[in-house]
């Protein structure tokens, strides 16, 4: 079983006055900052490496890759489609609901107690929980019940508050919740013997990754130890944010992870390359290679230009370069 490895640190405004800068006393009670907590559960890893086993790219070590592709095949042609359905591009806001369950649950540390947590809510309990998170982005939480109940109407009204380029991925879950949980539930139980090959060495790298940053706790403001941990992104504190969570990732490479509750975030940000272990000495490091893929890619060549005039959100990069939010994830590896 993995050791949690929760590193907290509680974030202070600056007492001393900026030059040039407007001093504030903030009677609002959106003042205060939240906490950052690093945690290097594997759950979170189990979680992300489904993602990756449908398909997704990843930054994996050759033994690693190989064994994913010797995994994948091992299921059933069945079971090979449920992963993809439930945890591929196509599994949208569904498949980012389930690090909910483990952010509520300390006792969930690994892949084996996260599966047992999840099976041991009946299926009623698993699409309320599913539904209450795809649809809370939205504003559209207050039709859970409904759509529960069968309400057609209820899903027509929702499907409306969807993104136009994720209506036809979300739809299948919303009109059969109660399918699409049963199909979950079995990839979970079929994936995760599979994991738990190389679950123990994975959970030894991401212990190291927190054990490397204890410098960057120690010493960085907020803003640039969540910058520096997941190797650029900047985060904009908002108001009913309280805890933003960095859990190291070794799936997740070379991608960012970005989860979200009614009051935290969730980074789920790829491991450093110095403590993947195995590598290659003879191999240029990842971060070059990843460099010369932007630079021989047009349209990575039209993200670099827009983000060199502002900051771009996930979904307006889309939108400007009319591709789908999953293809513009991969773009920004």
């Amino acid at each position: 079983m993995a050791r949690t490895t929760t590193e907290n640190r509680r974030l202070r405004a600056a007492s001393a006055p900026v030059a040039g800068r407007a001093i504030v006393r903030d009677f609002s009670g959106g003042g205060a900052r939240a906490e950052i907590t690093f945690d290097a559960r594997t759950a979170y890893d189990f979680v992300i490496s489904l993602n990756v086993a449908a398909g997704e790219d990843a930054d994996l070590l050759p033994e690693d890759a190989a064994w994913l592709k010797r995994a994948r095949a091992s299921l059933p042609d069945a079971l090979r489609e449920d992963l993809e359905v439930c945890f591929g591009a196509a599994s949208s806001g569904a498949f980012h609901a389930l690090p909910s369950f483990i952010v509520a649950r300390p006792d969930v540390t690994d892949a084996a107690s996260f599966v047992a947590a999840f099976d041991g809510m009946t299926p009623d309990a698993l699409a309320r929980s599913i539904l209450f998170d795809l649809l809370r982005t939205v504003g559209a939480d207050d039709l859970v019940d409904p759509i529960l109940d069968g309400d057609p109407a209820a899903v027509e009204k929702a499907m409306e508050r969807i993104d136009e380029r994720e209506k036809t991925d979300v739809a299948g879950f919303l009109r059969e919740p109660g399918m699409a949980v049963s199909r979950m539930r079995a990839t979970l139980d079929a994936w995760l013997p599979l994991y738990g090959e190389v679950e123990p060495r994975i959970a030894q790298m991401l212990e190291r990754d927190v054990a490397a940053r204890k410098v960057d706790r120690a010493s960085l403001d907020a803003d640039t130890l969540i910058e520096r941990t997941t190797g650029g992104l900047r985060f904009l504190a908002e108001p009913q944010i309280r805890r933003v969570i960095l859990a190291p990732s070794y799936f997740a490479r070379p991608f960012n992870y970005i989860y979200q509750g009614a009051d935290w975030r969730l980074f789920g940000y790829p491991v450093a390359d110095a403590v993947v272990e195995g590598g290659d000495l003879g191999s240029p490091p990842q971060a070059v290679v990843r460099l010369y893929r932007a630079l021989g890619d047009a349209t990575r060549m039209r993200v670099l230009k827009l983000l060199a005039d502002r900051d771009w959100y996930l979904t307006e990069l889309a939108q400007q370069l009319e591709l789908s939010k999953p293809t513009m994830k991969h773009h920004l590896a």
